[in-house]
C-alpha cells in the first residue's frame, strides 16, 4: 500500500490523504477538505494540485463534517468521481448542510454536485468500537468515536487476508476531542474512544505543542466565566455578544448558559438569551436525533449504550442513565436549550436534582431577518450568533450594534483564525479605550458593509476559554498511549503527524518520543518534499 500526504502538511486545513495499491486495485482517499486561509487555497480548492484522478478513486473515507475535512467532496464528483463517501450517518447529514452553505459563499462547485454524493454508513452489529466493515476485497475499516463533534470518528483501515500475518493496519485519528471516559467535560458528547493496536497511526497536531491547565478542562471553569458575564450584563443592563461556530460550539455555549441562568433563576430573571444562527437551526434536528441513537457494544455485542450522548449531563443533574424515562428527560433538557419542544412533558419535574426538576428554556431562537432587526438592545441580553471568525454570518449584523458601547461585552468563544475579524478584535482585548482611540482613522473592521474604526470600538473584549473541541498535547498523547486491563498499550509503533503547523508537529514529535521512552516508536513528519511512503 502506498500513502501520500497531500494535506494538511505544516498547516491545519485541507485534510486529504491518498492511499493506493495498483496490484490489488485499491485507490481511495481519507478526507478531502477545503484549505481555509492557509497556503494557496485558490489552487488547492480548485483541485489543480491533485495527483490522483477523481474518476479512478473507488471511495472516500470521511472522518467528520467540518469543511476542512469534507469541503471538496462535491468537487470530486464534479471532476468525475462516482464512488461512495463512507462515514457515519450523522457526518453525512451535517455535511449536506455545511456543503450547501458553502455554495452560497463561493465554493468551487454547485448544488447539483452535492446532489450526486453517495453517502454510505457501514452496516454491522455496531457502528463504533472496533467491528470490521468490508469496503473491498481484503480491505476493511472500523470506526472509533473521537468526541470532536457529533458523527466524528477515527478510521482504522485493514488490508490483506483477514486474520493472517499478511494483514496490515493503519488508523487515522481525524480530529480528537477533549472528553475522556467518565471525565467528559463539554456538555453533550460522549468520550473519546481508545483505538485498538495498529501498525501505523496518522495523528492530528492542531495543538500538539499546547498543554492546557487542568482546570480549563472542567465544566466549573466555563460556568465561572459565564457567571461573571451574566453578573456584568445584569449590573449594567448591557449586551454580551458571543460569536460562535455553528456546529458544536454554539450547542455547548447555549447549554452552559442555561446551566448558569437556571442555577440562579431569580438573580438572572432579567436576562434575555438569543440564539441567532441559521446553520445551527438547520443542524438542530440532526443533533437531537443523534443523541437518541444507541449501539451494541462490548464483546459479543452484550451491551447497549448511546453512540454520541455522554454521561456528564447525568452526573451534573443527578439523573440515572440506566432509566429510560430519565434518559428521555436528559435529552429533553438539551432539546429545550436549543429551542425545540420537549417530547416528554410528563417527566419535566420528576427526576434529578433541583436544577434538573426546575430546568426552563431561556432561549429565544431568531428565525428570520425581521426577528433580528426588531431586537432592542437596551436591557440585559446575551446574543449567541454565528460565525466564530466574525468574517461572515449573522454575527456581522450584531457587531456594529454592540462594539461601540463601553458597557457591552464581546466575548469570543475560542480560536480566532489569523487575519479574521475576530482575530483583529482579539488584538484590542488588552487595550484601554484611551489607547484604542489613538489608532489611526484608517484602521477599521468591516462588518455587514459597515466600517467600524478601531478607535470607535469601546466594548469590553474577552475570550471564553474551555470550549476547544481539539485535544491538547496531553490529550493527543493519551490517544497514542493508553492502558487496557492494567496493561500499557500504544496505538502504533510507527506514527505520522499531520494537521498542524510545523512548530506544533515538532513539539508533538518530541513529546511522543519522550513518552515512549525505551519503547520502539518511529515518528515521521511528512513534508512537501517527502510526502510519499510505502506501508
Amino acid at each position: 500500500m502506498k500513502i501520500e500526504f497531500l494535506g494538511p502538511i505544516g498547516r491545519v486545513t485541507g485534510s486529504c490523504t491518498w492511499l493506493h495499491d495498483e496490484t490489488n486495485g485499491w485507490n481511495f482517499l481519507v478526507d478531502c477538505g477545503l484549505q481555509q486561509g492557509e497556503g494557496d487555497p485558490r489552487e488547492w480548492n480548485k483541485g489543480i494540485e491533485w495527483p490522483f484522478e477523481p474518476a479512478k478513486l473507488k471511495f472516500v473515507l470521511l472522518t467528520h463534517a467540518h469543511m476542512d475535512h469534507c469541503g471538496l467532496i462535491p468537487l470530486l464528483y464534479k471532476k468525475g468521481f462516482k464512488g461512495r463517501i463512507i462515514c457515519t450517518t450523522e457526518t453525512a447529514e451535517i455535511a449536506k448542510i455545511m456543503l450547501r452553505d458553502a455554495v452560497k459563499l463561493g465554493a468551487p462547485y454547485e448544488e447539483q454536485d452535492i446532489a450526486l454524493i453517495n453517502w454510505s454508513e457501514p452496516r454491522g452489529k455496531s457502528l463504533v468500537g472496533g467491528s470490521l466493515h468490508p469496503v473491498d476485497q481484503d480491505l476493511f475499516i472500523n470506526f472509533y468515536r473521537t468526541s470532536h463533534i457529533i458523527g466524528a470518528v477515527s478510521i482504522g483501515i485493514f488490508w490483506g487476508p483477514a486474520k493472517t500475518e499478511m494483514q496490515k493496519k493503519i488508523i487515522f485519528s481525524g480530529d480528537i476531542g477533549t472528553s475522556l471516559q467518565d471525565r467528559e467535560n463539554l456538555p453533550i458528547l460522549r468520550y473519546m474512544m481508545n483505538p485498538h493496536e495498529f501498525d501505523y497511526a496518522v495523528i492530528e497536531s492542531t495543538y500538539g505543542g499546547k498543554v492546557r491547565e487542568p482546570e480549563e478542562l472542567t465544566p466549573e471553569f466555563r460556568w465561572d466565566q459565564l457567571t461573571g458575564l451574566c453578573n456584568h450584563i445584569t449590573n449594567h443592563a448591557s449586551t454580551a455578544l458571543l460569536p460562535s461556530f455553528s456546529m458544536g460550539r454554539i450547542q455547548d455555549v447555549i447549554f452552559d448558559l442555561h446551566y448558569v441562568i437556571n442555577s440562579c433563576p431569580e438573580k438572572y430573571s432579567s436576562i434575555e438569551l438569543l440564539l441567532d444562527s441559521p446553520t445551527a437551526n438547520k443542524l438542530q434536528p440532526i443533533i437531537l436525533k443523534a443523541l437518541e441513537r444507541t449501539d451494541l457494544v462490548g464483546k459479543n455485542s452484550g451491551k447497549v449504550r448511546p453512540v454520541w450522548l455522554g454521561k456528564q449531563i447525568f452526573r451534573w443533574l443527578e439523573l440515572d442513565d440506566t432509566d429510560p424515562a430519565q434518559v428521555d428527560r436528559a435529552i429533553d433538557i438539551i432539546r429545550i436549550c436549543l429551542g425545540a419542544e420537549p417530547k416528554h412533558l410528563e417527566y419535566a419535574d420528576k427526576f434529578g436534582n433541583d436544577l434538573a426538576r426546575n430546568w426552563k428554556s431561556r432561549v429565544k431562537v431568531i428565525r428570520s431577518h425581521e426577528g433580528r432587526i426588531n431586537v432592542e438592545l437596551n436591557k440585559p441580553q446575551i446574543i449567541v450568533a454565528s460565525a466564530g471568525s466574525c468574517d461572515g454570518g449573522v454575527v456581522t449584523h450584531w457587531l456594529p450594534k454592540v462594539v461601540r458601547k463601553e458597557q457591552n461585552i464581546l466575548s469570543l468563544t475560542g480560536y480566532t483564525p489569523p487575519g479574521s475579524i475576530a482575530d483583529k478584535l482579539n488584538s484590542l482585548k488588552h487595550l484601554e479605550n484611551s489607547e484604542r482611540r489613538r489608532h489611526r482613522s484608517n484602521l477599521y473592521i468591516e462588518s455587514s458593509n459597515t466600517e467600524i474604526p478601531y478607535r470607535e470600538i469601546a466594548c469590553k473584549i474577552s475570550t471564553l476559554k474551555g470550549y476547544s473541541a481539539h485535544a491538547d498535547q496531553s490529550g493527543l498523547l493519551g490517544w497514542l498511549f493508553w492502558s487496557f486491563k492494567e496493561q500499557n498499550k500504544k496505538t502504533a509503533p510507527k506514527i505520522f503527524i499531520q494537521h498542524g503547523d510545523d512548530s506544533q508537529r515538532s513539539s508533538l514529535k518530541a513529546a511522543i518520543q519522550a513518552k515512549a521512552g525505551k519503547s520502539a516508536v518511529s515518528v515521521q513528519l511528512p513534508s512537501p518534499s517527502q510526502y510519499k511512503f510505502s506501508l
